[in-house]
């Protein structure tokens, strides 16, 4: 009597690479798209943050004017109906965002928050302050824009 043994030794092998292949090839595309993404994301986070603070370098503007209105303004609805007229002169070469102009002095403070306040290159900027100045005291104005750059002057009203 003779013996058949069979041998499925090579087909096995074949089978094995095959998947192995397949994983690694798998995994591998997966991590090549996966750190694509992460540099594409971490240059463009770079490069928006790079022209931020070109910007910020290249933001200039000065406070140009500063009005105390006397009692009476019809702009201010609550008595003693003071203001401030506040002007704000872009002398940079990019466009300016005013964000905020706070008014102060020793014994109380406002903050005007500005949504509307872009400002071209070599352009000005107006805004009325309703603040009830005393007389005699150092009244602060800041303007900050929107890169949080700030410009201070102070006045002392008569």
């Amino acid at each position: 009597m003779v013996l058949a043994s069979s041998k499925r030794r090579a087909l096995s092998t074949v089978v094995t690479t095959a998947i192995m292949l397949s994983f690694v090839a798998t995994i591998g595309t997966a991590v090549v798209a996966w750190s694509n993404t992460n540099v594409r994301t971490y240059e463009f986070n770079l490069v928006s943050s790079a022209a931020d603070k070109t910007n910020k370098i290249n933001e200039m503007y000065i406070i140009e004017n500063v009005e105390l209105r006397p009692a009476g303004n019809p702009t201010c609805l609550v008595p003693p109906n003071y203001a401030i007229n506040v002007t704000v002169a872009n002398t940079g070469t990019v466009s300016l965002g005013v964000g905020q102009i706070t008014i102060s002095d020793s014994s109380q403070q406002y903050v005007k928050h500005i949504s509307n306040g872009q400002v071209l290159p070599h352009r000005s900027y107006f805004n009325i302050v309703c603040y009830n100045y005393q007389s005699g005291l150092l009244t602060t104005i800041q303007v900050m824009s929107n890169r949080t750059t700030q410009q201070t002057a102070q006045v002392v009203p008569p």
